[in-house]
């Protein structure tokens, strides 16, 4: 092999090792932030955030949304009403179907929570020095719009 193809070999390495450490800490970082929300799991956090986020959902597009087992969702779902943070209301387009909505409460809460989780990345990004925030700033939404397009693509998994 030449230098260069080595080079890239290495840089292959590093991107996807590097990747994974990030992706892993700043997983870490948001289930702290997830340990002070007011309801009872992290999952029922990423539901209310998704649902903020993304709207109203059934329970079939919420499941594959955040990859999560129908029956688990299900009961998270059925503590978030209880605790009046959402409500299921018949779906306007598939009778079978119900339509999972945040509450005037969940919209406060979800909204809450994204101020914590944004003050916690804020956090993050004044530790990089100065004249490196904005180079961070574009270089997460480069990547975030490849990412997307890798999973929106065909080539979206590697097994």
């Amino acid at each position: 092999m030449t230098v260069a193809k080595d080079n890239k070999v290495e840089e292959v390495s590093q991107t996807g090792a590097l990747l994974r450490t990030v992706t892993r800490l700043f997983t870490e970082l948001q289930q702290r932030n997830f340990a002070c929300c007011d309801v009872q799991s992290a999952t029922q956090c990423v539901i209310l955030t998704t649902l903020e986020r993304e709207g109203d959902q059934t329970l079939t597009a919420l499941t594959r949304s955040l990859n999560l087992d129908k029956a688990w969702l299900s009961r998270s779902t059925d503590d978030l009403v209880e605790q009046g943070l959402l409500a299921k209301t018949p779906h306007p387009g598939d009778r079978r179907a119900l339509l999972l909505r945040l509450t005037d409460t969940g919209h406060t809460a979800a909204q809450d929570l994204n101020a914590q989780l944004n003050a916690q990345s804020a956090q993050v990004l004044a530790r990089l020095p100065e004249q490196d925030r904005t180079a961070a700033l574009r270089l997460l939404t480069g990547l975030a719009g490849a990412l997307q397009a890798e999973l929106d693509g065909e080539g979206g998994c590697a097994c």
